[in-house]
């Protein structure tokens, strides 16, 4: 039992705040259906990052929307669900958090968003983070190299 606990521990690279029970299991698929009735709802959502802008007082990171998987990356072998945006008080540098890096942010549904591409408009949930993770780019080269368990736990999950 003490070999398998350590063997899993040295899987999970995640920060604690990640790890909070109170965080609510809804998809994409539901909250984007009807963004307004989940406000405020809690959500640990994940995804590949779009675009970041910064102004004044928040940065905005539109993120496409991926599923994550048990040690909380995004799946982006999957097909992405949409996107979303992420309101965050910190500044997000544009040279860290790039396009197309792998992201996980925890935070609250604050409501929803215009975003206009193309001069098509469509609304997009609002996520103001509380906590915000930055995947490695290389961990996915790596990953697998350390943790032999973990190499074999994802040919199953």
């Amino acid at each position: 039992m003490i070999l398998i606990s350590l063997l899993l521990s040295a899987c999970s690279t995640l920060p604690p705040a990640f790890k909070d029970s109170h965080i609510t299991k809804i998809s994409y698929a539901e909250v984007s259906a009807d963004i307004e009735s989940y406000k405020n709802t809690s959500v640990r959502w994940g995804g590949v990052i779009a675009d970041v802008k910064n102004d004044e007082n928040f940065s905005w990171m539109e993120v496409i929307f991926y599923p994550l998987d048990y040690y909380g990356r995004p799946k982006i072998d999957k097909p992405s669900e949409g996107r979303f945006i992420i309101k965050s008080s910190e500044f997000l540098d544009p040279k860290d958090y790039a396009k197309n890096r792998e992201i996980i942010a925890l935070g609250i549904i604050e409501g929803k968003t215009e975003h206009i591409v193309s001069s098509k408009s469509s609304d997009l949930p609002l996520i103001k983070a509380t906590a915000i993770h930055l995947w490695p780019i290389n961990y996915r080269d790596n990953y697998y190299g350390h943790c032999r368990f973990c190499y074999f736990m994802q040919l199953f999950w």
